[in-house]
């Protein structure tokens, strides 16, 4: 075997090896069935409308009355960004043909065995980093609960990191491409808060090399390096010219853009509010924000409990007392196990036992000031993590850090943790094997950094009462006022033994990689243990992370596609009855969770639904007008002995009427409701007037009778009075609009009137995308009742057409078309002429 084969084999050994850790970890995935996933239900019925028309289309209405789909799907921006065609995900799935939902994972560990390779690990290093990286427990969670797209940014940051790497190392041409790769990339997949995050990342290890180089005074370097930096951006903006566009229009008019109504001081809706601040309401950015005690979950993974709604066996205490008293109990019982700071939780974000006792002995073996960068980031985002539990900070954060309040869940600060942990493990273990320092400096290092955390875990395990109670200021409440006094001791005690349990376990697996190290420094040939070091440590910090992630991954959350079909979207009583409605539109009020749920919409154009940057109008509609509606009507239904009792409330729902809201479903197992105060999908008013603020605009709804008044913001004024209408016009009872035609981004009507007049309708307003044509002449769309659509229609019959139709898009579908393509390019050719002129390499 020649000696290019021979550095060859070991590390398509390890992409091999990789490929059959996926396949045992998801082999339910290759045998066909499908995981559950929460997002990815709501997702699809979300996308649902836009599916079933198969074609492209910026809009749907089955959510919230209608919004653009661009951060849902099925939108063709007009241009090709070969990024999708050429990139990895691409290359899993259509040139190695591997289908599975454990195709992330594989790309990741790639990715960050391409990451540890250019950090000048050995391939068996690599391996272990790439292992240590895509194994956190936050990484298979994520993909449970159905968080797609962050997982597939997620496995693009390795190649990120990986660019800057190569860039430091003066690895210009490799720098610059695989950097403006990997950005592209997370841009590319459009999850907003990864990027961001990643982003912060980028700039303090960039803040760390400008130090020192500014300390050598190497100024060249720094400026070649800096300009590529700069270089890559650009190039990987550029490339997604398309998604930016789309996410930084629709971040204007989303909840997520400034406010434009004076602030509640108390809203009866608990959905989040558009804040004072550019960005969401801080309450609702900080409702998962990680407890600073829960932060032991790095390092033992049931410190608080693990997930809500776990799971107690038959040798817990709850068990016992539950058989004790008579009841009825199975193999398990789930209880509320978890009692940390957040809502819920579906899992810890565990890193590894082996991983923080390594990282903690890089601290004391690596030289130089990397890692202090490294410990700083980590620190960093530790504590954007913690949310409101470190207020001093994140307040400040929230008011004056660029972007940071446009992203909710701020735990999700802690991924960076999974990157910044095993990369300081893997140095670690480079230093180890290639260090010239002293044996008793290991030795002496080794021992405080086993000491520090299998110390912790001793304590954790001997006397986890010395340092907390146990109690949860979140569940706890609900519990003792609903279940005896015996339920709560016993739930406490299990609290407790889980965490001395992990605790434990924990301390094993850091005694037995602290084992390993030991004898390899007191080895008089190293070289010949190396591979028992290189093998244990591996295997240790496989098994650590493996069996923590089938608690919360496992064959159990797999199920046939059909069994899944079945159970993600039942059609109910109340469905049926509805699609029996042949009408070209209408929309359906699900009372039962209507802000949070998308059920409805995968069958219906719902009032309601599911999505974290719905319109900022719809979200103050919901706020002021819609949430009072919808519970004026519940409190009519509880009370409510026959069908005149209803009618007299839907007269007094304007705002739901106008968006026509023709069905409420109580009951699924029910016919629902037929509203017979809805509004239709458009109408003629019969007078008009102009308010000045947005104040005014939605205070006038409370007044308005939408079915014959509209009311309009001053700016569209010159809209309507260009047209010379009187302020009251004048009744036309053999006026006619109706509706002849529906598709998710066109929709047209007939219209017929003796003289001029104002329509109204029942379609959302959204001003960059949709164009209206009467008779097919473009004309302006103004916007009235706060979130409705009008127009001004001459007299006589008219065809009237609306389209959903962004200009801007073109131009930006054109730039990602062109950089995409020349970033590929380049790549592929850089790829080539490597493997030419250095095959070693």
């Amino acid at each position: 075997m020649n000696t290019q084969l021979k550095k060859i084999v070991p590390h398509v050994g390890v992409l091999l090896s990789f490929f059959l850790l996926v396949l045992v970890y998801f082999y339910p995935s290759f045998e066909g069935k499908v995981l559950q996933q929460g997002d990815v239900s709501n997702w699809a019925g979300m996308v649902q409308e836009v599916a079933a028309y198969g074609q492209s289309s910026g809009w749907t209405n089955s959510m919230f009355s209608g919004m653009p789909t661009y951060h849902i799907g099925g939108y063709d921006s007009g241009g090709v960004n070969f990024i999708v065609w050429i990139g990895g995900e691409s290359l899993i799935n259509n040139v190695f043909q591997i289908r599975t939902i454990g195709n992330p994972i594989l790309l990741l560990l790639i990715t960050s065995y391409i990451l540890f390779l250019c950090l000048g690990a050995s391939w068996w290093l690599a391996a272990l980093g790439a292992i240590a990286t895509t194994f956190s427990s936050y990484n298979l969670i994520i993909l449970v609960a159905g968080h797609w797209t962050k997982l597939w940014v997620l496995a693009y940051v390795p190649l990120l990191i990986a660019g800057i790497v190569l860039l430091f190392r003066q690895k210009w041409w490799m720098g610059f491409l695989t950097f403006s790769f990997g950005l592209a990339s997370v841009i590319q997949h459009n999850h907003l808060q990864i990027a961001y995050y990643a982003a912060i990342f980028c700039a303090i290890l960039y803040i760390g090399f400008l130090v020192e180089v500014l300390r050598k005074k190497e100024y060249k370097r720094l400026g070649i390096t800096t300009g590529i930096f700069a270089g890559g951006v650009i190039f990987a903006i550029l490339a997604n010219s398309s998604a930016l566009y789309l996410n930084y229009e629709s971040g204007q008019t989303s909840m997520r853009g400034k406010a434009e109504l004076t602030p509640l001081e108390s809203a009866e809706n608990a959905a989040p509010t558009i804040s004072a601040v550019d960005g969401l309401d801080k309450d609702y950015v900080f409702a998962w924000s990680y407890g600073k005690a829960e932060t032991l979950n790095l390092m033992i993974p049931n410190a608080k409990g693990g997930e809500s709604g776990g799971s107690l066996g038959k040798d817990s205490h709850l068990y016992k007392e539950l058989r004790a008293h008579g009841a009825q109990v199975g193999k398990e019982v789930r209880a509320q196990t978890y009692w940390g700071d957040k809502p819920f939780t579906s899992g810890p974000a565990y890193l590894g036992a082996v991983v923080c006792f390594l990282f903690l002995l890089a601290l004391f073996i690596v030289p130089g000031r990397a890692k202090w960068w490294l410990l700083g980031a980590s620190v960093f985002f530790i504590m954007l993590a913690w949310g409101r539990n470190l207020a001093w900070f994140n307040d400040w954060m929230y008011y004056h850090f660029p972007l940071y309040a446009k992203f909710r869940a701020v735990e999700t600060a802690l991924v960076i943790t999974s990157f910044t942990f095993p990369f300081l493990a893997v140095l670690a273990i480079k230093e180890l094997i290639n260090t010239q320092i002293e044996k008793i400096k290991l030795t002496k290092s080794l021992y405080w950094s086993a000491g520090v955390t299998g110390g912790i875990c001793l304590l954790m395990w001997l006397i986890p009462g010395a340092f907390f109670d146990f109690e949860s200021v979140n569940y706890d409440g609900q519990i003792t006022g609903q279940a005896p006094d015996w339920y709560y001791q016993a739930l406490l005690a299990d609290r407790k033994d889980l965490l001395a349990s992990d605790a434990f376990r924990s301390l094993m697996y850091i005694a037995l990689a602290a084992g390993l190290v030991f004898v390899y420094i007191q080895s008089k040939n190293r070289r010949k243990v190396l591979p028992y070091l290189a093998g244990g440590l591996i295997v240790l910090i496989l098994c650590d992370l493996w069996t923590v992630d089938k608690r919360y991954l496992n064959d159990g959350n797999f199920m046939t596609a059909k069994k899944h079909t079945e159970q993600q979207f039942p059609k109910t009583v109340a469905d049926e009855w509805i699609l029996r409605d042949t009408s070209p539109s209408y929309r359906v009020l699900n009372l039962q969770g209507t802000w949070n749920e998308s059920r409805t919409s995968y069958f219906h154009k719902s009032i309601g639904g599911y999505h974290a940057a719905k319109l900022g109008r719809y979200q103050d509609l919901i706020d002021r007008r819609l949430s009072q509606e919808e519970n004026a009507i519940i409190r009519q239904l509880q009370s409510a002995k026959q069908q005149s009792d209803l009618e007299a409330v839907f007269a007094n729902c304007p705002t739901l009427n106008m968006l026509n809201a023709k069905y409420i479903i109580y009951n699924t197992g029910q016919p629902p409701i037929v509203n017979p105060a809805a509004n239709g999908n458009a109408w003629f008013v019969q007078s008009y007037r102009f308010v000045d603020t947005p104040d005014e605009e939605m205070a006038a709804l409370q007044t308005l009778n939408p079915k014959t008044e509209a009311v309009f913001d001053r700016q569209f004024q010159l809209s309507i009075t260009n047209y010379q209408l009187p302020a009251t016009l004048p009744v036309d009872s053999a006026a006619s609009i109706v509706m002849t035609a529906y598709f998710p981004n066109r929709v047209e009507y007939k219209s017929s009137s003796a003289q001029a007049a104002l329509a109204i309708f029942s379609e959302v307003y959204y001003k960059n995308g949709w164009k209206a044509f009467i008779d097919g002449e473009r004309v302006p769309i103004s916007r009235a009742n706060w979130i409705l659509r009008a127009l001004v229609v001459p007299a006589g019959e008219h065809e009237i057409k609306m389209v959903f139709d962004p200009d801007d898009m073109k131009f930006a579908g054109t730039m990602t078309t062109v950089f995409s393509g020349l970033l590929m390019l380049l790549l592929l050719i850089a790829i080539v002429v490597g493997l030419i002129r250095h095959p070693q390499s």
